[in-house]
């Protein structure tokens, strides 16, 4: 095998890769022979890799070898935001991150000219509260052209505002979305496989919250996100005539109707004082007694993206072949077909 050429050159996308697989530069020593120092390197720009040891560690990580040659996108480091329900370990929030920006480049590739435009708008959060996460989820369902009530599905209504939804096996149960905006691309929202629908809703108003009111991690921005989500999936103009006098069965009821969960409705109504603290606290008690915690009653069908599948059906109708577009985004035929085909009847 041929020493890497000792060259300047741009940062490829060698690391997110290899970060978006979960595998260390240790391991791919171990696994291709090439050294972690000369790894390290070549992940920082400082050398380029010579076609042999692109080349084992393209089949290593089951990628094209043009993907691991491909300079790293421009612009400022994505910021990456999810719904926090546990601490994460720094390595899997690494791969987060590296998954998500692999993404953006596969997707711009994916929609070639058929991206939909993107008709929301981020505007931070002013510091000194002049405006809420409440107004502004009002603002943006007025801006969506939102009728009074539910929203009937979360992701086909992102998807119609030009946010790019993705689903992935995420490799773990602690987050089920995360969501990045980079300057000059679509936003982007990776939603996990495994997460029940209901819950899975409210965590991708949870990410639209981040993605139009935050730029930057703050320490008040889970609760803000959050209140964002309860506005938008449930406006107080709306439920609060539903919310008097809540009991389980009442919830359930509630739960097909909202398509949130149980304990999402209970809170809003302790929330919007339409139950008493103390009720709040009874209700709670049933809801652990009844073992509700782990699995709530009504089922909410988890809902499915399909316009990156339909952009690939388009061109495929068109007269593209499956390989040329999985060349196009830099993706192994057998990648292209399931991570973004699915089940969907393109061919």
């Amino acid at each position: 095998m041929n020493s890497s050429a000792i060259a300047v050159s741009e940062p490829t996308m060698l690391g997110i890769v290899r970060a978006a697989r979960g595998r260390t530069q240790k391991e791919l020593e171990a696994a291709t022979g090439v050294p972690q120092a000369v790894l390290s390197k070549a992940e920082g720009g400082l050398v380029d890799l010579d076609d042999d040891r692109i080349s084992a560690l393209a089949h290593e990580l089951d990628v094209p070898a043009d993907l691991l040659r491909f300079p790293q996108p421009a612009g400022e480091p994505v910021h990456v935001f999810h719904r926090k329900r546990s601490a994460l370990p720094v390595s899997k929030v690494n791969q987060f991150r590296a998954m998500i920006e692999l993404s953006h480049v596969q997707t711009s590739a994916l929609f070639k000219d058929q991206a939909p435009r993107v008709v929301i708008s981020h505007k931070p959060l002013p510091d000194d509260a002049f405006e809420t996460p409440q107004e502004r989820a009002q603002e943006l369902r007025r801006t969506m052209g939102l009728e009074p009530g539910p929203v009937k599905n979360m992701v086909q209504l992102l998807e119609s505002c030009g946010v790019v939804v993705v689903r992935r096996d995420l490799g773990s149960n602690l987050i089920d979305a995360l969501i990045s905006w980079p300057d000059g691309r679509a936003p982007l929202v990776l939603i996990g496989d495994h997460a029940p629908g209901d819950r899975l809703r409210f965590t991708l108003a949870h990410e639209l919250g981040h993605a139009v009111m935050h730029k930057v991690p703050s320490n008040r921005q889970e609760a803000e996100a959050d209140q964002f989500a309860s506005e938008f999936l449930m406006p107080a103009d709306d439920i609060r005539h539903d919310l008097n006098n809540v009991s389980l069965a009442r919830l359930a009821e509630l739960k097909l109707k909202w398509r949130v969960s149980m304990a999402a409705l209970l809170r809003r109504a302790r929330d919007l004082g339409a139950i008493s603290d103390f009720r709040y606290k009874q209700v709670n008690i049933d809801i652990s007694t009844a073992g509700y915690r782990k699995s709530e009653p009504v089922e909410i069908t988890q809902e499915s993206p399909h316009a990156v599948a339909a952009a690939i059906s388009t061109r495929i109708a068109s007269g593209e072949s499956i390989e040329s577009i999985a060349r196009d985004a830099m993706m192994t035929t057998e990648e292209l077909r399931d991570a973004y085909v699915g089940s969907a009847d393109v061919y």
